[in-house]
């Protein structure tokens, strides 16, 4: 059995999605996380991101998740986890940067050219992640290995066009964004552990309906990231939200 205590994560977005994530992993006994996420505490987020309580409204997230990450860790008996802040934005010019040097990246970000730059970022420093969204009363989750499994384009091709709809704008129910982080965990430690079969597969959940249906994705065939023909980070490819 793989060692966790050596695995690299990074997560991207310390919010509905990222709160669940980050326990699961610190309480799993992954030796190093780092968490990326520039905004600070609302009292709006409460309701749906466990990692923060109301004595932290206004604090940034970031900040306050690593020192959850850590505390979860001990609670665990995980001694020697380290939890890394940092407060920041993901940009087309610093994407490459920031992804590589981990074992995994786990993605949970509100909105679509943010995912999408992960994706190729990712798929372009050769690096798994483990990507999710979720809005209203529905939510998926995507693990992705670069070069041996569907990515992010594979399924949903490009960024929408027209204002983004995440869950910032439109909402969503606390138990989809625990029940998708959830999965995302369970993705990443399969991952971790070298269980490549886990990538490539696409999970739907459904909270009106109690329903998750998981579909295996075949690499699409005129994918640009698993292609090769997307070479590099254009910014012009994720505007106008430049902003991860």
């Amino acid at each position: 059995m793989t060692h966790l205590g050596d695995k690299r994560v990074l997560l991207i977005g310390a919010g509905g999605l990222g709160s669940p994530v980050a326990t699961l992993l610190a309480r799993a006994g992954v030796g190093h996380l780092e968490v990326v996420d520039e905004d600070t505490i609302d009292r709006s987020n409460l309701q749906r991101q466990t990692l923060y309580a109301s004595v932290d409204v206004g604090a940034a997230k970031s900040v306050v998740a690593a020192g959850r990450i850590r505390d979860e860790a001990r609670a665990a008996g995980h001694l020697a986890t380290k939890a890394v802040a940092r407060e920041m934005r993901v940009y087309p010019d610093s994407a490459l940067a920031v992804v590589q040097g981990f074992d995994l990246v786990v993605e949970g970000s509100d909105n679509h050219p943010t995912k999408f730059l992960i994706a190729d970022a990712c798929a372009l420093a050769g690096v798994a992640c483990v990507q999710a969204g979720a809005v209203r009363w529905v939510g998926w989750a995507l693990g992705s290995v670069p070069g041996r499994s569907a990515c992010l384009r594979c399924v949903f091709e490009d960024v929408p066009e027209g204002p983004d709809q995440g869950c910032s704008v439109a909402g969503v129910l606390g138990p989809v964004v625990g029940v998708i982080g959830a999965l995302q965990a369970a993705i990443a430690l399969q991952l971790l552990h070298d269980e490549t079969s886990a990538a490539g597969v696409l999970h739907h959940y459904e909270a009106l309906a109690g329903s998750l249906r998981r579909t295996r994705v075949a690499r699409r065939a005129d994918c640009p990231l698993c292609t090769g023909a997307i070479t590099g980070i254009d910014a012009v490819r994720y505007m106008p939200h430049r902003a991860a």
